[in-house]
C-alpha cells in the first residue's frame, strides 16, 4: 500500500509544470482569492540582473497627482502606497499592492541593483502600468498613458522592466538577460 502512494507522489513532484511564483510584499494575503480586499497583483519581468530591490509605487491616476511627492499626497489624504521587495532569484516578480478602493491609479516599478531608493538612470530600471515608452528626454510618462481603472477585489497587471539602452529606455532582449526563467 505504501508503494502505491509513493509513486504517484513522486510523479506529482517531478511534474514539468513549475509551481506558481511566490507573491511578494507585506500585503501578499490581500492578493489571495477570497481575501475581500482591493488589491492589484503586479507581475514584473525583464530584470537586467537579480541584485538589489524592486520598488512598486501607487499614485492617483490623474496628471496633478501622478508622481507627486508622497509626503504631500499622504498629508492631503490622497492615494499613495509603496512596496519594496528583494528581486527574486529567477522568473518574474509578483508583487501584491493594496488599493485604497476601486478607482483610477497609476503604478510604477523601479529596479535598483544597488538597493538605493534614489533613481540612477545609468543602472536602474523603471516601468509603469501599460508599459509606456520613456526616453532620456521624456523620462516621465503622462498619467493618461499609465493610469488604469481598478475594480473591487483583485486586479492583475503585467509590466516589463526598461533600462537605459543607447539614447532611450527599453526592455533588455531576452538573450542578454541574466536569467530568463
Amino acid at each position: 500500500m505504501r508503494r502505491a502512494l509513493v509513486l504517484p507522489l513522486a510523479l506529482l513532484l517531478a511534474s514539468p509544470h513549475p509551481a506558481a511564483a511566490q507573491v511578494l510584499g507585506p500585503d501578499a494575503a490581500a492578493c489571495k482569492p477570497g481575501s475581500g480586499r482591493d488589491a492589484v497583483l503586479l507581475t514584473v519581468d525583464g530584470f537586467k540582473n537579480r541584485q538589489g530591490t524592486l520598488r512598486i509605487e501607487l499614485w492617483p491616476g490623474n496628471e496633478n497627482d501622478f508622481m507627486r511627492d508622497h509626503h504631500q499626497l499622504v498629508a492631503e489624504g490622497k492615494a499613495y502606497h509603496r512596496v519594496t521587495v528583494p528581486v527574486p532569484a529567477g522568473g518574474p516578480a509578483q508583487v501584491c499592492v493594496p488599493l485604497p478602493g476601486p478607482g483610477v491609479y497609476a503604478l510604477g516599478a523601479f529596479h535598483s541593483p544597488s538597493g538605493v531608493r534614489k533613481f540612477n538612470y545609468r543602472d536602474d530600471g523603471a516601468t509603469f502600468t501599460r508599459n509606456p515608452k520613456v526616453g532620456i528626454f521624456k523620462t516621465k510618462p503622462k498619467a493618461s498613458e499609465v493610469a488604469m481603472t481598478f475594480k473591487p477585489g483583485l486586479s492583475e497587471s503585467s509590466v516589463t522592466m526598461h533600462y537605459l539602452r543607447g539614447l532611450g529606455f527599453g526592455p533588455i532582449p531576452k538573450s542578454e538577460l541574466q536569467s530568463t526563467d
